[in-house]
């Protein structure tokens, strides 16, 4: 999996997560839609989570709590079944296609 990519899907998770609680869920939901089981996708939900104070602690920058979680996701991912590996690995893909699909809205209004 490309490791910039799968940066970029925690650093989402991340920020959602320490948004609210419903974005939590919301990335369960998708995770889960995905093809990734339920354990696997709330263990990668939790690992957010179990961070969203770390920002308080001012000897925490950002890039420390961002490689704890990424160290953290990609060690559990490592320790998920294979179906659960293949199903995350094809939805960071998923979303690493939607993020670089170029907006191609009111094209034709030039």
């Amino acid at each position: 999996m490309n490791f910039t990519w799968s940066c970029v899907f925690v650093a989402l998770l991340a920020v959602s997560v320490f948004a609210g609680e419903e974005d939590a869920k919301n990335y369960l939901q998708e995770l889960t839609d995905a093809g990734v089981s339920q354990e696997t996708a709330q263990t990668l939900v939790n690992i957010a989570t179990q961070h969203a104070n770390d920002g308080n602690d001012p000897a925490s920058s950002g890039r420390v709590i961002f490689q704890t979680i990424l160290d953290e996701t990609n060690a559990a991912i490592a320790k998920a079944p294979a179906a659960d590996q293949e199903a995350y690995k094809n939805f960071v893909e998923d979303k690493k296609n939607q993020y670089e699909k170029p907006e191609v809205q009111n094209a034709d209004e030039e």
